[in-house]
């Protein structure tokens, strides 16, 4: 088995090439669940969790090895990238030079970074604590995602919550709405006498108008496709609700915009945008799309007296303001990296506990078809009471030793439980490090 994961991700994929991999949490789940894992020409696949946001899609994946996969360099990646072809119709040729490939322990500390807000635009930036665990949910519901993944990622998101509570990363929570605040503030000075246009009642308009207040914002308009959302996001954060047809009014009026909706083509077009400017030639307008597709038209750009920022901009920001650095950044590290090994001698010994649910599952179900044989026309109730009796058995003789398997630390001691254990239920080897090496791609 190989543990895998493929990342296009802002850190060198231009924001033109990520709105093409913008793939949405019901497009994911449905995909899974109507072309699953584990058959026909995926059946090399055997646990996947598809993680995508605004500024990164990757793909976590538990591949099966064989001789001609290991054969050609980078092909154990193949029938993930096939899977993403396929089935999302995505073009891959295009974007394989953005494609960062990890493998092994590479995987696990690359996830753990991730879930910890240490990989994101805005360093410590805890919206993608929530989107991991969104993730592997979606997985577990298709059973995408089973013992390898599933520990996986329950270990980074325990590690992303560790992060949170025990640094300043918790205490003093960013995200890219309040980066991008900093940058209209950086632009245009105080936002207190500006007047200032969110469109888009979601997660990220709320993290918005929360900083626009934190910065001394006064006079904040909120519009939505669903006006009743954008009523209550303005009740709950403060501002106005606007009519999402009245939009241009509310542009007309604006010295700021912000948007950041799910929208798949740009709601805000040159002409619109034209329009309004030439109703206000002299006072200037500033755009700021947070979203994945983005919201603006490129093309705006070339209007006179409008300046459009979008996530590649906010990128640069961060990197020459510093913004989103913790000053106890390396304590959030120093705990990933403790995290990190902690799982990676859990990961060693996953395969093995698999065999041994697998084997003692295999006995259950010989034991009670066997019983069943000597049931003449048993009651269906009765049937599933057996079945359900049996299960419970399993689960409770297997939990102790299974618990002393996942939290043993001293590895000579491991190596005992694993060792007896394999000789007492004449377990098959497994393959217990999963690859845990690291591949430079």
């Amino acid at each position: 088995m190989r543990l895998i994961c493929l990342s296009v991700s802002h850190h060198n994929t231009p924001v033109e090439m990520r709105e093409c991999l913008s793939i949405t949490p019901d497009r994911i789940e449905s995909a899974l669940s109507e072309i699953p894992i584990r058959v026909g020409e995926f059946e090399l696949i055997r646990e996947m969790v598809f993680l995508s946001t605004c500024n990164r899609l990757e793909i976590y994946a538990l591949i099966s090895s064989t001789d001609e996969l290991e054969e050609v360099s980078n092909s154990i990646f193949q029938p993930v990238l096939t899977y993403l072809r396929d089935v999302f119709e995505v073009p891959i040729h295009p974007i394989e030079p953005y494609i960062r490939f990890f493998t092994g322990n590479s995987t696990v500390a690359h996830l753990f970074q991730v879930t910890a807000g240490l990989d994101s635009i805005a360093i410590g930036e805890t919206q993608i604590l929530g989107q991991v665990s969104q993730a592997l949910d979606i997985a577990l519901q298709c059973d995408s995602a089973r013992h390898v993944l599933a520990s996986l990622f329950r270990a980074a998101i325990h590690a992303g919550k560790r992060v949170q509570n025990e640094t300043e990363i918790g205490r003093r929570p960013v995200s890219i709405s309040s980066i991008a605040v900093q940058l209209a503030e950086t632009t245009l000075g105080t936002l207190t006498d500006k007047q200032i246009l969110v469109i888009g009642a979601g997660k990220m308009g709320g993290y918005a108008i929360t900083s626009l207040r934190e910065h001394g914002a006064q006079q904040i308009t909120l519009a939505n496709r669903t006006y009743q959302r954008a009523t209550e996001m303005a009740a709950k954060y403060g501002g106005v609700a606007l009519p999402f047809e009245n939009m241009p009014d509310g542009l007309k009026e604006a010295d700021v915009v912000f948007t950041s909706t799910a929208a798949l083509q740009p709601i805000l077009q040159q002409d619109l945008i034209g329009k309004i400017m030439s109703r206000r030639p002299h006072r200037p307008l500033t755009l700021i799309d947070l979203a994945v597709p983005r919201n603006v038209e490129t093309r705006v750009r070339g209007i006179a007296n409008v300046q459009l920022f979008d996530m590649d901009d906010l990128q640069r920001f961060v990197g020459i303001s510093d913004n989103g650095s913790h000053q106890n950044i390396t304590y959030a590290k120093s705990i990933v990296a403790e995290e990190v090994a902690d799982y990676e001698k859990l990961l060693r010994v996953i395969p093995f506990i698999g065999e041994l649910h697998k084997k003692v599952e295999q006995i259950r179900q010989f034991e009670v078809a066997r019983t069943l044989r000597h049931l003449s026309d048993p009651d269906p109730e009765v049937l599933e009471q057996i079945d359900l009796l049996s299960r419970a058995l399993v689960r409770k003789i297997l939990h102790e030793p299974t618990m002393h398997l996942r939290t043993e630390t001293n590895q000579e001691t491991l190596n005992d439980y694993v060792d007896i254990l394999s000789r007492l239920f004449d377990l098959s080897e497994p393959e217990p490090d999963l690859s845990l090496k690291k591949v430079a791609i």
